[in-house]
């Protein structure tokens, strides 16, 4: 299926996501710059499967979020957007938190936002409900920033 043994790679995440030691994050990050050089767009629902929100280490989750923003430049952000919609379930229950910092993220940019809507109108019914949850629990926890993002992609979807 792919070369370099993705899987492998896959595995470093699985046992190490929780960075507990200075070699999980080294392996962390490796297996992320790793499986990110493979270039597969289909690779979005590994990294989104490694976040937990049991990590005392932010940054590296946050390398995470870039890791998967960055086949923003080599894919349409319609189809990272498709399979990053499509990977939110493989986050709960252990990284809801984190869910929620990338749709905040989302939600904070226009553009993005308008081709988000788009993509979870056309995904499957329990996709488009997880998401809603998700995007209705950051708008009641801070309407002052996300109301108008959040009721825009809720009436929309």
């Amino acid at each position: 299926m792919y070369g370099l043994n993705i899987h492998q790679e896959i595995e470093k995440l699985k046992n190490s996501n929780l960075l507990k030691s200075d070699k999980d994050i080294n392996d962390f990050e490796e297996a992320i710059t790793r499986i990110v050089g493979v270039g597969d767009i289909n690779c979005i629902k590994y990294l989104c499967a490694r976040f937990h929100d049991g990590t005392e280490h932010d940054e590296i989750m946050f390398g995470l979020i870039h890791a998967i923003e960055s086949f923003d430049q080599n894919y349409p952000l319609y189809d990272t957007l498709k399979e990053l919609a499509k990977s939110v379930p493989l986050m709960f229950p252990h990284a809801k938190e984190w869910a929620k910092t990338l749709h905040k993220r989302i939600l904070n940019h226009k553009p993005t936002l308008e081709v988000y809507i788009d993509v979870v109108s056309r995904s499957e019914t329990t996709t488009k409900n997880l998401i809603a949850e998700i995007v209705t629990e950051i708008k009641h926890k801070n309407p002052s920033r996300f109301e108008e993002s959040a009721d825009r992609f809720l009436s929309s979807i």
